[in-house]
């Protein structure tokens, strides 16, 4: 997807985005702080969620583990320890462009979710995130109309 195509959907959106040097754009959805990840291919997009969570030697093997917990929880997103943080992924092949307002609703509201349930798992709470959460999606939705 060309990153002109997917920067205007962003404003359409009401998102005002920031260039990340060579890693693409930033922008916040809600509480998460967004990272869109431009790609030569162009059937493709992907977002990321950066540095959500820091990574010491001391609570490496828990991370390692909850990472993996939360990948195997959880569809559409990938949550990998990248230097010494946590990040979390959604990747994801582009079919038509008519619909790129709905992947990236999609993809903001996974990459939201998996950041809820990566810290709940933090905190030894296995349950899936809900609409009962303070995170909710509500103003995307409000964004998107």
């Amino acid at each position: 997807m060309s990153k002109e195509l997917v920067l205007a959907k962003l404003e359409e959106l009401g998102f005002v985005w920031e260039a990340a040097g060579e890693f693409g754009y930033f922008f916040d959805f809600e509480d998460l702080h967004v990272l869109y990840m431009p790609d030569d291919d162009v059937n493709f997009i992907r977002f990321a969620a950066p540095n959500i969570y820091d990574v010491t030697e001391e609570n490496k093997a828990l991370v390692l583990e909850l990472v993996n917990k939360t990948n195997m929880s959880i569809k559409y997103s990938k949550t990998c320890v990248w230097d010494e943080d946590v990040w979390v992924f959604y990747e994801c092949k582009i079919y038509d462009e008519n619909n790129l307002g709905d992947i990236i609703e999609h993809a903001l509201l996974l990459l939201q979710a998996t950041f809820c349930l990566f810290h709940r798992k933090l905190e030894g709470d296995d349950s899936l995130p809900n609409e009962d959460d303070e995170t909710n999606n509500n103003e995307m939705k409000e964004n998107t109309v």
